[in-house]
């Protein structure tokens, strides 16, 4: 009784399938479609590279391109060359320095605060992640046993671990005395006239910072006696001085010097042969008319001081904490972004980006990762006060390029998965069509048979029990899952997601959500075979052969495309 009360239920959930409903579909976050390969030779992408290059000639994102020179690239993982780069020498650049007289992709500029990218590369290399949670007293014995009777005054160092000096949750003031301390960089005199006190006791003034940079002991002594911005791991706080810290911290875990273990271990073992920690050669470098002390400036002891494990690599991208935008989180010390990608049906469909900037004197730099696509971008800027040019190219590139990208991605999709697979044994009617379809993430599961069954219907009846289905879709969306043969063949892990399109809209609710698909994976099994899970086979040509549905246990070959 309780099979054809079962059997009349998914009859019913089969009646009622329709087209695509108001509810935009619910993919997996950064799970749309498989990493796209080949950018280069995509029409849709060259057509974007096209136009890119054309408005970055007609209105270049920068206020000032006579004094300002770039380079900018754009990188992919599956190509060993730029898929798009641009450079631009400024006219003013001329013949007035000694460093380069045109810039391209080999001329170095000053980074700035994106050498965080390496000091935490190097932390994760050399010490791993476990020491993220110990508090930063424990290895900077100068932190150590330092009153904290004051909230307000004391900073309370055994509170404060190093992975929130990472991620900007230490709570410490940005700098002590090597920027923005105005009685470094301003007569005293003049403070007095503008409002500020003629009597403030001595030993609050730092008489180290920026043109004598402080030592280490200088350092220490003072940040210890410089109050907090927040209580640590309250909200986001950029801080240099949390860096410097964590450098330190380094140094007692590994034993050996911050500047050897950077040089060494990132940028010798990488390969950067144009990336210099210190004592960059002036005669490849840009440099502005009048800013050879800008290359050569030295933050002293302020410096921030394939070589970890694809998972540690992702948890090392991850946001730690979320920003007053709520597009925008931080890491460690990458800046997350949240980017809408889609529209319409594919208006979840959400990607992420890394980011990390850098600015000092007349440089600036942006180096930004979006893993969903497996590419980079760089902007290096010199002279003529950038401004925001480093993100404003960024926009710019991201505007024309990612919608592309990810047209190119859907297209190489349905190109190797899409089709009809049936099953090689006659006496199984078996069989599934998976397609792409314009503005909708993933691969559309259609025509779903399983021995004679409808399986469309069975998984949504399983998927959704007691819902009352007007517009079911199953899409399918890429796991992270891959097995690798000795013979270069593989199989591929897609996770599907069953949704009823036709439901009612939470869009404009405060807490409830149209987007928590999450939350269900893996809910209905068969002997331990997730029904919602599929595995291809792929030869060592890089050609679909099968899929099979792990629940269902039946290997469903790709037929050729008539």
């Amino acid at each position: 009784m309780r099979a054809v009360r079962l059997s009349a239920a998914i009859l019913l959930a089969a009646q009622s399938r329709q087209a695509a409903g108001a509810i935009p579909h619910c993919p997996y976050q950064g799970l749309g479609f498989p990493v796209p390969t080949g950018l280069a030779s995509s029409a849709t992408v060259r057509t974007a590279l096209e136009e890119l290059t054309a408005s970055f000639v007609e209105s270049p994102p920068v206020a000032d391109p006579e004094a300002t020179s770039w380079s900018v690239q754009v990188f992919s993982a599956s190509d060993d060359e730029p898929l798009w780069e641009h450079y631009h020498t400024a006219p003013a650049l001329g013949d007035t320095t000694p460093g380069v007289k045109e810039v391209d992709g080999n001329t170095i500029y000053r980074l700035g605060s994106n050498t965080k990218i390496f000091t935490m590369l190097t932390f994760l290399h050399e010490a791993g992640e476990s020491y993220l949670y110990d508090p930063v007293s424990q290895w900077v014995p100068e932190l150590a046993d330092r009153p904290a009777g004051d909230p307000i005054l004391d900073t309370d160092w055994d509170s404060i671990t190093l992975g929130s000096l990472a991620s900007q949750m230490s709570g410490l003031v940005r700098d002590y005395a090597l920027l923005g301390e105005l009685t470094q960089e301003v007569n005293f005199t003049d403070l007095i006239a503008i409002g500020f006190p003629p009597n403030v006791p001595i030993e609050d003034i730092p008489f180290c910072g920026e043109w004598r940079t402080c030592t280490k002991e200088e350092f220490m002594t003072g940040i210890t006696s410089v109050p907090p911005s927040f209580a640590p791991s309250l909200t986001a706080g950029y801080s240099n001085a949390g860096y410097q810290l964590l450098a330190y911290a380094l140094e007692a875990i590994t034993g050996r010097s911050f500047t050897e273990m950077i040089e060494q271990d990132i940028i010798n073992a990488l390969n950067l042969s144009s990336t210099y920690y210190r004592n960059a050669p002036m005669a490849r470098g840009v440099l502005p008319r009048g800013s050879q002390a800008a290359w050569n400036y030295s933050l002293g002891e302020a410096n921030p001081n394939t070589l970890i494990s694809g998972a540690a690599t992702r948890r090392w991208l991850k946001p730690t904490a979320p920003t007053s935008d709520f597009k925008a989180g931080i890491g460690a010390p990458w800046g997350s972004r949240r980017i809408q990608i889609g529209t319409g049906p594919s208006s979840n469909r959400i990607i992420d980006s890394y980011a990390k900037a850098g600015s000092i004197n007349v440089y600036q730099s942006l180096f930004l990762l979006i893993p969903d696509y497996e590419i980079g971008i760089t902007t290096l800027l010199a002279g003529g006060g950038p401004g925001n040019a480093n993100w404003d190219m960024a926009d710019k590139i991201g505007a024309i390029l990612l919608p592309a990208i990810e047209q190119a991605a859907r297209e190489q999709t349905g190109a190797m998965y899409g089709g009809t697979y049936v099953s090689t044994d006659e006496e199984l009617n078996s069989t599934v069509t998976l397609t792409t379809d314009d503005n909708r993430p993933g691969l559309g599961v259609q025509n779903w048979i399983s021995n004679g069954t409808d399986m469309f219907s069975v998984m949504m009846f399983l998927m959704m029990p007691g819902i009352n289905v007007t517009d079911p879709a199953i899409r399918i969306y890429p796991a992270g899952l891959e097995a690798r043969n000795d013979d270069g063949s593989r199989r591929v892990a897609f996770k599907a997601v069953a949704e009823d399109l036709g439901g009612i809209s939470h869009e404009s609710a405060m807490f409830s959500t149209d987007c928590g698909k999450w939350v269900g994976q893996s809910t209905v099994k068969f002997a331990s075979r997730a029904l919602d899970q599929f595995v291809f086979d792929i030869d060592s040509s890089g050609n679909v052969v099968s899929v099979e549905n792990q629940a269902l246990r039946a290997k469903l070959a790709k037929q050729p495309r008539g």
